[in-house]
Formats: C-alpha cells, sequence, structure tokens
C-alpha cells in the first residue's frame, strides 16, 4: 500500500471514529430510526447495584423506542459534568442522571438547568440547594430505608445491646441518609449503643470485609448487631464474621433484598433486608424521562416517584424474591 492510501485510511477511520463519539443530531437520525437518545450518567459502575440497573434501563428503553446510551461517571462529579455536557452540545433528546455525589450535583444540575434538555435524576437525591428546581427524582426513600431497619433493630434487640454500621460511599444519598434514619430510631433507644460506623468507597465488599475484621478485633463479643447499607457490604462482612467464628452471634440487617441478600437470609446469617430493587428503579429511570420528555412533568416539579421499601425476611421472602437484583 502506497503512502497515499495509507494516509487516506488514517484520515478515514479517524472521521468515522469522530462521527462515532460525536453522535450529532444528523448522525443521531440515520442511526437510531428516529428514536430518542437519552444519555444515563451512572455515578459508579463499580457497584454490583449498577449492572441489572444498567441492564433494566436497556431492557425499559428498547420497549419505549429509546435510544440509550450509558456511561460511567467513575464516582466523579467532574466527570460526570463532562459527560453531561457533551451530551447538552450534541442535542440529546433527555439526560438520566444518577448523582455520584451530592457537593457536585449543584453545579451539574444548574448545568442541566440553564441548558433546558429534560433530565431525571435517579437513585440518588442532589444538593437540597437544587433539589426544588429539578423535574423529577426517581428512587428510594433511603432515610426511610434506615428507619425500616432500624426499627427491627430495636426489635431483635430488646431495646438493648451494642450496633456496628457499615456505611456506603460517602457523599451518595443512600449512604448518608440510610445512615441518618438507622440513627433516627436507635439513638432514642437509651439501651442500644453504637461502637462505630464506617463508609466504603465504592460500595465495595472486599473493603466492607476489612471494616468489619477491624471491628471484631476492636470490639468482639461485644458486637450484638451489625447494620450495612448495602448486601454486597453485608456479603464482605459475613465473610470477616465467619472467619472470626462468630457467624449466629450477630443478628444483622441490611438493604437490598437482592440475590446476595435473600440467600444471606435463607441460610440463616442475615434476618432481613430492606428492598431496594435496581430492576424497578431501572425501568421508573426511562418512564419517567419520558413523561419529562413528553411535558407531563416540568421542571421545577420536583415529583418523588418511590421505590418499594418493605423489610424482607424469610416470613415473607417468596413474595419479593427476585425483585431485588
Amino acid at each position: 500500500m502506497n503512502f497515499t492510501k495509507k494516509l487516506f485510511l488514517v484520515v478515514l477511520i479517524i472521521s468515522v471514529s469522530a462521527l462515532a463519539f460525536a453522535g450529532g443530531r444528523g448522525e443521531s437520525a440515520a442511526t437510531t430510526g428516529g428514536r430518542k437518545r437519552v444519555l444515563f450518567t451512572n455515578a459508579f459502575n463499580t457497584a454490583p447495584f449498577c449492572a441489572p440497573l444498567n441492564a433494566q434501563a436497556m431492557q425499559t428503553a428498547r420497549e419505549h423506542n429509546i435510544d440509550l446510551q450509558i456511561v460511567d461517571g467513575q464516582a466523579d462529579a467532574n466527570v460526570q459534568l463532562s459527560q453531561i455536557r457533551n451530551a447538552i452540545s450534541q442535542k440529546f433528546d433527555g439526560i438520566i442522571y444518577f448523582p455520584a455525589d451530592k457537593e457536585g450535583s449543584i453545579t451539574v444540575i444548574r448545568t442541566l438547568n440553564e441548558s433546558g434538555i429534560p433530565y431525571v435524576v435517579l437513585d440518588s437525591k442532589v444538593d437540597d440547594s437544587v433539589m426544588a428546581s429539578i423535574p423529577v427524582f426517581a428512587g428510594p426513600d433511603n432515610v426511610y430505608m434506615g428507619e425500616v431497619a432500624g426499627k427491627a433493630c430495636v426489635e431483635l434487640l430488646n431495646g438493648r445491646g451494642s450496633v456496628v454500621m457499615i456505611d456506603g460511599a460517602p457523599g451518595t444519598d443512600p449512604a448518608t441518609n440510610r445512615h441518618l434514619g438507622f440513627r433516627n430510631i436507635i439513638d432514642k433507644e437509651p439501651g442500644i449503643t453504637l461502637l462505630a460506623h464506617q463508609n466504603v468507597d465504592g460500595w465495595d465488599p472486599a473493603r466492607a470485609m476489612t471494616v468489619m475484621q477491624d471491628y471484631i478485633t476492636r470490639f468482639g463479643d461485644r458486637i450484638d448487631f451489625l447494620f450495612t447499607a448495602d448486601d454486597g457490604l453485608f456479603q464482605g462482612a459475613q465473610q470477616a464474621i465467619a472467619q472470626a467464628g462468630m457467624t449466629g452471634k450477630i443478628k444483622a440487617v441490611s438493604t437490598g433484598a437482592n440475590n446476595v441478600g435473600c440467600a444471606a437470609i435463607d441460610a440463616g446469617h442475615l434476618y432481613g433486608s430492606v428492598l431496594h430493587s435496581a430492576k424497578e428503579e431501572g425501568q421508573m429511570g426511562i418512564e419517567a424521562i419520558v413523561k419529562v420528555m413528553n411535558g407531563e412533568i416540568k421542571p421545577g416539579d420536583s415529583a418523588w416517584i418511590k421505590c418499594s421499601s418493605p423489610l424482607v425476611t424469610k416470613e415473607n421472602i417468596e413474595q419479593w424474591r427476585g425483585w431485588g437484583w
């Protein structure tokens, strides 16, 4: 191949790649068959919750004839802001925003509001200073979920005992507000002592295992109860509990009621888990952005489409099995 042909081939490859990345409205009409394009920036695809969330969002998007593009926010508000600005410049029809953190959400929401593009906030609430300006939030009531777990704790301990907590990624709405809801309940109980609580970056089960190992080293048999903000975190913590020969000695409640949580309930390692359905949330996100794009939900409505949040235990597990992820 001579130099001219090589140069032509290189230019052609670069041009095709640039068009694929740019995804302008002209290209979209040709490649999507007239379907509306929606960008979904997910806070962090490393969290086990996000795989089934993404899959259900994709499935529901197809049912609504939407071309959904999912990107990893990498737990970084600046990355998400860049992704959203790119989508705005490329004239996407809608955006689903799963915030990486509350503080970083302020600039993101202001950017979205200024753009006029239809959008939905999914899973985690944005900062209170901009919450009233959004069209809709689709996700769980994390404070309520924490309160459900807190009430279970009080009941299981008969109002007396020592508790440790393993929270999720710092700065995220689920981690912050599940903690808050749990504390709303147990802090009113003079017979219950909170020994320690710690956040886990990325909702990583391996890190949760390390945190629980530290708790066991520090407090040992003083630990009566464990609350984890996610079933994956409980899975990691349970490994530490098993290694220490303490299985069955620590009562526990988690959130999620996913396959991992249900298996732990079946095994008797976990009393219960407050349902947070990734599948339900993925479906809700798409249905919400459709309503915003159609004008059924308007900017500033600050509507809230809530997930189901029952406490799943051995008594009712068959009613809810498979709703998680």
